[in-house]
């Protein structure tokens, strides 16, 4: 098969695309997916600079988390799907024209569910990742209330467009931050009932205050780090909680214990469960009530460039590849 694979640590120079063994059927709860289209994410680009602890166990290492194609192969325990099946969901090694899923909750983030009806292989492939990490961090660990005000920061982003889908579907009065004025009409257009351009407002606490009449939000929505941390915390109220999944920007922040403990605040990890999380997302798939958000598509085989797109930040939504 073709595959888009790390050769080593370092720049696009480090993507290879050629030639790798297929996949096979190794448990009988394993489906073999003809990959036509895999989503981007940040995991992918660190994993090729050797960044952020990512580094690959081995080369070559074929990297991709989720995916959208057809189903060629099943396990003998596979009921579920056939070949033939068009499926969308969450795996390992999906920038390769096949890739092996494993169900039932018996591989950490194996997850598919049936294309609905209507939706492109390109806006499917979209949604596993960065929904299931928005879902958990709302829903599961920020234990998200209608009557709630939620910032989500980043708002542009591949986690951030789910996290005000999510939160508007909640009923929550939804916060929403980004760096241009046309990525904060566009999340407007996704449900965020009041926007911040944090490059305009980098003191952007005080806004969120002004919003909530000094109040601060219930919940903050975080995935980017050190910049915004400050004023992350600024922006909470009395028992308010942290939710973050991600460090893009920097680790290492200053916490104020006394606060943390006087004011009942929660700082909380969050990290994303499509084996556990993704049939109720694709329920709302279904329904209507959640969309893929593509911000652009290129062929695997320009992998490094969409990879530098993602680094420039200069994207609204999903980076997706367009496998076969």
């Amino acid at each position: 098969m073709k595959a888009l694979y790390v050769s080593k640590k370092g720049g696009p120079e480090a993507l290879e695309y050629g030639e790798l063994p297929d996949p096979l059927i190794e448990d009988p709860m394993d489906v073999i997916v003809r990959v036509r289209a895999a989503g981007m994410n940040r995991l992918d680009v660190m994993q090729r600079d050797g960044s952020h602890g990512a580094t690959p166990p081995e080369y070559p290492f074929v990297t991709g988390r989720e995916f959208s194609g057809d189903v060629v192969e099943v396990g003998s325990q596979v009921s579920r799907f056939k070949p033939g099946d068009r499926i969308y969901g969450s795996a390992t090694r999906c920038y390769a024209e096949l890739t092996r899923v494993r169900l039932g909750g018996r591989i950490h983030q194996d997850a598919a569910e049936q294309m609905p009806e209507g939706l492109s292989y390109e806006e499917a492939a979209a949604i596993p990742t960065s929904a299931s990490m928005a879902f958990h961090m709302l829903h599961c660990d920020g234990k998200i209330r209608s009557d709630q005000d939620v910032l989500i920061m980043g708002g542009s982003s591949g986690t951030g467009v789910y996290g005000i889908q999510f939160a508007k579907a909640a009923g929550a009065r939804v916060i929403a931050t980004a760096g241009s004025d046309e990525k904060l009409e566009k999340a407007k257009s996704l449900g965020a009932d009041e926007v911040i351009n944090h490059r305009e407002i980098p003191e952007f606490s005080q806004r969120v205050l002004e919003l909530t009449d000094g109040q601060g939000v219930d919940l903050v929505f975080e995935h980017i780090g050190t910049p915004v941390w400050k004023n992350c915390w600024a922006s909470l109220k009395r028992r308010g909680r942290l939710v973050i999944c991600g460090v893009t920007a920097g680790h290492w922040v200053s916490l104020h214990l006394g606060q943390l403990w006087s004011r009942e605040m929660s700082v909380i990890g969050s990290t994303n469960y499509p084996e556990e999380d993704f049939e109720g997302i694709d329920g709302m798939v279904q329904r209507g009530l959640l969309r893929g958000i593509v911000d652009s598509v290129f062929p695997l085989e320009n992998t490094g460039e969409a990879q530098e797109r993602m680094k420039a930040g200069d994207f609204f939504g999903k980076i997706v590849l367009k496998v076969s």
